[in-house]
């Protein structure tokens, strides 16, 4: 992911993001402003169990919310008045989890949230 892809999506600017890569898993975080968009990509080494996933998520993360998204096999995790987190699985192996936070709510970034997933689920 490009920091230009990260601006046509939310129409902001982005500096180069910041990479961490641990074998085929990698992360990648832009800042702009007071918001961070991160960027997820890991290879899994078992099926993702949705039910057990979005539970842990739900306990971590106080005043969450979820809601399907089948287009992408996953989920989002909307989290009151910060934006969302789009967790897609492709296969039952290849997972990717766009965060964007400190750019509105989750109705105002779950496009963008969408629209960057599809960038990096083509790129896998």
């Amino acid at each position: 992911m490009t920091a230009a892809d990260l601006e046509r999506a939310l129409g902001r600017r982005f500096a180069r993001g910041n990479e961490e890569t641990r074998g085929a898993d990698s992360t990648c975080d832009y800042a702009s402003g007071n918001g961070q968009v991160s960027i997820t990509l890991q290879r899994l080494r078992a099926p993702v169990d949705l039910a057990v996933e979005i539970a842990s998520l739900k306990k971590e993360v106080e005043d969450a919310s979820v809601r399907l998204a089948p287009e992408f096999g996953g989920f989002f995790l909307d989290i009151v008045r910060a934006g969302t987190q789009l967790h897609a699985i492709r296969g039952d192996r290849e997972y990717v989890m766009i965060s964007i936070l400190g750019f509105g709510d989750a109705a105002q970034v779950s496009p963008a949230a969408e629209r960057l997933a599809k960038i990096a689920l083509g790129r896998l």
